[in-house]
């Protein structure tokens, strides 16, 4: 069985529950949850194997659910979203949170209240664990839900994801703080239970992580190919594309898809796409070194010396990388560029003529590229503030590399 660790990171929890839905597809069996703040809450419905109700929640997510403020005025706050005409708005608004020493969580106080059954908890044959912070004994509790008092599992739920801009309450008698201000990735306490394999899931959230120190343990890290959003801002389409984003990207690990930035199936080997690169004409090669503003050398040289480290640099590859690699990553930078949606499962040859499509019927710039000189055309700068129109010119130039006729 594989421990699962929960990073913390407020409103993008929706990503680890698409992570759990292609776990869940995927048969991969989870002994153990631990998590932080967000992660420990999360980590309790995958616990409780409450999958429906912790896809429903993220889905269907609204600050109403977290916060007891007005949530209009409250989101344009968040995301920086002012407007003028709320001026007054906002002052009363700044006023009453400073007058009540933070924001106001009972949605979210009720909303663990109804999702934990802590019975169900204590007798799940899945392993449950969390880190918070106690203020008032000033210590780091790291601790599994058989270790907790019995009646206080939701407090510790509530300590664990409880941020300094929350309004000022005690548990017990006692304050506490968000657990990610000790360990926002709790390796460590997953490791003490003896899992070897885990899998930790970011959030690309600002918390402490704490160094690993069982140096024999296997740890996969599924990361977030893209924003998650800002942790206070519990906005529904926000954790619906978390949601579908965490999915995709633990299926991206586990091979299940190919790509760095989109999700591609059915890609050709590395061998064409080096076939494809050599059978390039001197012709071809030379065209698309006057581009880059070289237009003395040899064509291969060129090629080799030039033009891929060129791309490599603009897409964001070492040298070490193969053909492969480098191809997909031009034209999925490309992609990008276009804003072809990214969340979507791709074949191969679905993303390369949507790519080509879009490039014929794309009006062409006012500003004519041909006009920068050729030594400032070899900058890294300019390189990189062109970068999508150089990528598009030299795909048409070299189209023949990613052509799925030549599989054969």
């Amino acid at each position: 069985m594989i421990g699962l660790v929960l990073q913390g990171g407020g409103a993008k929890g929706g990503y680890h529950v698409g992570v759990w839905k292609a776990l869940r597809e995927l048969e991969i069996g989870i002994g153990a949850v631990t998590g932080t703040s967000v992660g420990a809450l999360n980590g309790a419905l995958i616990a409780q194997g409450d999958f429906d109700k912790a896809y429903d929640l993220w889905y269907n997510m609204d600050p109403r659910l977290v916060i007891e403020e007005d949530p209009e005025i409250y989101h344009q706050l968040v995301t920086r979203n002012y407007q003028i005409e709320n001026s007054q708005m906002y002052l009363e608004y700044f006023r009453k949170i400073i007058k009540q020493k933070g924001l106001g969580i009972e949605p979210l106080v009720q909303l663990i209240d109804q999702v934990i059954d802590e019975d169900r908890l204590r007798d799940s044959e899945v392993d449950f664990g969390l880190v918070t912070i106690s203020l008032t004994d000033w210590k780091a509790i790291e601790t599994f839900v058989d270790d907790i008092e019995e009646g206080q599992v939701k407090d510790y739920l509530l300590a664990s994801a409880y941020l300094p801009a929350f309004k000022t309450q005690t548990i017990h008698g006692k304050r506490y703080l968000d657990g990610g201000f000790h360990d926002n990735m709790p390796i460590n306490l997953m490791s003490q239970k003896g899992y070897s394999e885990i899998i930790a899931v970011e959030l690309r959230a600002v918390g402490m992580i704490r160094p690993v120190k069982n140096k024999r343990v296997t740890i996969r890290t599924i990361t977030p190919s893209g924003d998650t959003g800002s942790i206070l801002d519990f906005d529904r389409d926000i954790s619906r594309k978390n949601l579908k984003m965490g999915y995709l990207d633990t299926m991206m690990s586990y091979g299940k898809y190919e790509g760095r930035s989109y999700y591609l199936r059915g890609v050709p080997e590395e061998d064409f796409f080096y076939q494809a690169v050599l059978a390039l004409t001197d012709q071809q090669i030379m065209a698309m070194a006057a581009i880059g503003g070289y237009k003395d050398g040899y064509p291969k040289r060129l090629l080799h010396e030039k033009i891929i480290p060129d791309i490599c640099e603009m897409i964001g590859l070492g040298l070490d990388h193969n053909y492969k690699d480098i191809m997909l990553g031009a034209l999925e930078t490309i992609a990008a560029s276009m804003e072809i949606e990214r969340l979507k499962v791709y074949a191969y040859t679905e993303l390369l003529a949507m790519v080509k499509e879009k490039c014929q019927n794309t009006p062409k710039k006012t500003f004519d590229f041909e006009m920068i000189p050729d030594i400032l055309r070899r900058r890294t700068l300019i390189k990189h503030n062109f970068k999508a129109e150089l990528l598009i010119r030299w795909m048409g130039i070299s189209s023949s590399v990613y052509e799925p006729r030549q599989l054969d």
